[in-house]
């Protein structure tokens, strides 16, 4: 617990520029360069701190997702040269712990001001991804118990614990987290989550993040800071047009870098047509099954290419199941596949089951079926209809009620000239029009 805060006005003295890699060495293996050692004791009372405050998080049910990141090096002409995992080290639970704390101070400070805020909130799952999320459990053999008042980020928190080390873990990790809803910005604050927070804003990037900006402003409009504000900057009106405004570009800059990893990864995947591999069924859907490998890629298994039995989607337990023979695959298996196709254009991965002594033949069944749609639902499943990628696609259009586009025109051009009749407005509500796309669900 927080027992005391100053929020003031400050420079920052660089001592030592570390990195992750540094600290990791020097606080786990002790090997620390000569110019660090005078840091050692911050670092490692920082350290002590991180874990005090992971604890504390966790006993409140905060959700603790510890997937392994996968990272594309590319050589100085952009081509992609191997894939490396990086796992969470102390180093970075460290920093998280330190912006974590940090951000839920400054948040609680603003809501205590009662002035209108910036919030990074994250609503309740909704019943339909519960319901969904229950059939998956059940199939994994676990149960989600829920509490007396409703369902609390503790409740998912205890089923991580208890699949920790499983083989169905990171299945487990996954169906978890896509059952959540999106983290966004707004000015009306209802908690986060996933965090087990009843307060929550982002605070500490303000040099990348615009809400960290605003947040920033409104800070110093409570201290009265002369020049570090202007009116605007704590307009009702303007702040819920600009969270409006930046948590559909959050998803639009989300959806612009899963596209290019996707590019890159596929790139990547190109030399290694016709190569076997061994992966894990990470998700079920109507139109296959996509397998994802220990690399952090994944493909597509379609299921006209499953040439041994006509398979189809049994939706209540989760498993594709062959009609003639009842064979059956499922979430987590283990299964070998063949990578049969390497779109760089779609950005697609094809795989098969088992080794094929045909790839030539088997290219040309791929090739002469329909493009299919491959963004997925909340829960990994394919969207029903046969498209192109492209196509397929989930857009969304901002708020275009009445309200909406009064938020909107408070943070748009037109509102600095005083223009407000309701056909300019829906104008400049048409040209903020964004597209948005399901992507990694983020904090």
């Amino acid at each position: 617990t927080v027992v005391n805060y100053r929020i003031r006005p400050s420079i920052i003295h660089v001592g030592r520029r570390c990195s992750y890699k540094e600290v990791y060495k020097a606080l786990e293996e002790n090997i620390v360069p000569d110019d660090l050692v005078d840091f050692i004791p911050m670092l490692r009372d920082l350290a002590e701190i991180s874990k005090i405050l992971n604890r504390m998080r966790r006993r409140r049910g905060a959700l603790d997702f510890d997937f392994p990141e996968y990272k594309v090096l590319l050589d100085l002409d952009g081509t992609p040269l191997r894939i490396v995992k990086r796992d969470r080290t102390m180093a970075e639970r460290l920093i998280e712990e330190c912006m974590l704390i940090a951000n839920e101070t400054v948040a609680t400070h603003l809501k205590d001001t009662q002035r209108t805020s910036v919030y990074r909130i994250h609503e309740h799952p909704s019943e339909e991804k519960l319901d969904l999320f229950q059939k998956v459990l059940h199939y994994l053999g676990q149960t989600l118990v829920l509490s007396a008042d409703g369902v609390t980020p503790r409740d998912f928190q205890k089923i991580l614990d208890v699949v920790k080390g499983q083989d169905i873990e990171q299945v487990a990790q996954i169906m978890t987290l896509r059952s959540m809803q999106q983290a966004k910005y707004s000015i009306e604050n209802v908690g986060h989550f996933g965090l087990a927070s009843t307060c929550y804003t982002h605070f500490t990037s303000p040099i990348r993040r615009y809400p960290d900006l605003m947040v920033h402003r409104l800070l110093k409009a409570d201290m009265h800071w002369k020049g570090g504000y202007s009116k605007r900057d704590v307009d009702e009106a303007f702040l819920a047009g600009a969270v409006e405004h930046s948590s559909i570009q959050e998803q639009v800059a989300t959806e612009a870098e899963r596209e290019t990893t996707d590019l890159k990864k596929t790139q990547y995947m190109v030399p290694f047509v016709g190569e076997v591999f061994e992966g894990t069924i990470a998700s079920i859907t109507s139109f296959g099954m996509f397998v994802e490998l220990e690399n952090g890629i994944d493909g597509l298994v379609h299921i006209s290419m499953m040439n041994d039995d006509y398979y189809f989607f049994d939706e209540e337990h989760f498993v594709l199941v062959g009609k003639r023979t009842g064979k059956t695959y499922h979430l987590g298996e283990k299964v070998t596949v063949t990578l049969v196709k390497a779109d760089v254009e779609k950005k697609q991965i094809d795989f098969v089951l088992g080794e094929v002594d045909n790839l030539m033949a088997i290219q040309e069944q791929l090739s002469s079926g329909s493009d299919y749609a491959t963004s997925r639902d909340g829960f990994g499943n394919l969207k029903g209809r046969k498209s192109s990628r492209k196509n397929g696609r989930k857009t969304s259009k901002r708020d275009d009620s009445k309200a909406g586009r009064s938020r909107y025109d408070a943070f748009s051009k037109k509102s600095k000239k005083g223009k407000s009749s309701h056909k300019k407005s829906n104008k400049a509500t048409k040209r903020g029009q964004s597209k948005k796309s399901k992507s990694k669900r983020k904090r």
